[in-house]
């Protein structure tokens, strides 16, 4: 494993949101298969925020991202490899989707024994007719900035909602 921690500047204050794609990056089963680069950068991170008791926050969207997304890539890879099956219809009700569901559900619960979930206070969240991003990306970017959190993500789309992802690097 490379040894990333002479390039990144984390502070025992520092208050974390993360994002989904760093949970699916670390705490995902195995059939998601995540780029071992991204897995080497973002365990160092982890551990390091961890090392030094940096508050590390959710909420409910990455929650939901997480499960959905984790499910959605076994039945694409797992359940329908010939793809003749509905996602509702038949995964849904299979034990392929219950076994898979205790695994995310597992894997989310390591997570979640040192994080902390927070309000996106969504009852005060101006909803725009001019949406030009993802919208739960624009959820998540109000919740940092409403906070006064750093963001962890491999998102790229953050930075033209004025989020700066890169905010470890030294």
């Amino acid at each position: 494993m490379i040894n990333f921690t002479s390039v990144y500047n984390i502070e025992e204050s520092d208050n974390v949101f993360i994002d989904t794609n760093i949970l699916i990056f670390l705490f995902s089963p195995s059939f998601v298969n995540s780029r071992e680069f991204q897995v080497e950068k973002y365990s160092s991170i982890m551990s390091l925020l961890i090392q030094k008791k940096c508050k590390l926050f959710i909420n409910e969207l990455v929650v939901s991202e997480f499960i959905n997304r984790c499910m959605r890539i076994d039945f694409e890879r797992n359940f329908n490899k010939n793809n003749d099956k509905n996602f509702k219809r038949d995964y849904r009700k299979s034990q392929e989707y219950k076994d898979t569901l205790k695994i995310v559900i597992n894997e989310l619960n390591k997570f979640l024994k040192f994080s902390k979930q927070i309000n996106d206070d969504f009852i005060n969240f101006e909803i725009s007719e001019n949406i030009e991003a993802d919208f739960n990306d624009l959820i998540i970017a109000d919740t940092v900035k409403k906070n006064n959190l750093k963001l962890l993500s491999d998102d790229g789309d953050y930075e033209a909602l004025d989020i700066d992802t890169n905010w470890y690097i030294r």
